[in-house]
């Protein structure tokens, strides 16, 4: 490993492997440049769900759905170093209104990613959580 560089390709670190090294670029004393691999063996993994290890770490999904995935969670590591991010990432929205307003049918909208009409009318609380970003 070098200071700029870390080459990964080819490594097969699965999973909990791929959370160790997110986590230790992370709290590295240095993020480097580029981590080869991060693309081809992390973002666009197979044999394991990327979103699952973001979701450990407690970062945003999104990063995922980025035109360039690897620069975007290298630049959050450097977010997160710098102290721009402490803690899960997320925003907490609370929907209020009376029955049959609409707000289950716009919490699935939101987490499902799908608009759904079927939905029935929800009694008492209901929570969600969702990986997608305002801009």
């Amino acid at each position: 490993m070098c200071s700029s560089t870390i080459h990964s390709s080819g490594c097969g670190f699965g999973e909990a492997g791929w959370h160790i090294i997110l986590h230790a670029l992370a709290t590295a004393p240095h993020i480097p440049e580029r981590v080869y691999g991060l693309q081809d063996y992390f973002v666009d993994a197979t044999d394991f769900d990327p979103a699952a290890v973001l979701r450990g770490l407690k970062w945003p999904v999104d990063l995922l759905q980025q035109p360039n995935p690897d620069t975007a969670i290298l630049q959050f590591c450097r977010e997160l170093h710098k102290g721009a991010h402490s803690g899960d990432p997320v925003a907490s929205l609370l929907l209020l209104g009376p029955g049959g307003a609409g707000k289950s049918t716009l919490l699935h909208r939101l987490t499902q990613g799908e608009f759904n009409t079927d939905i029935m009318s929800t009694d008492g609380l209901r929570i969600g959580a969702c990986a997608w970003c305002v801009h």
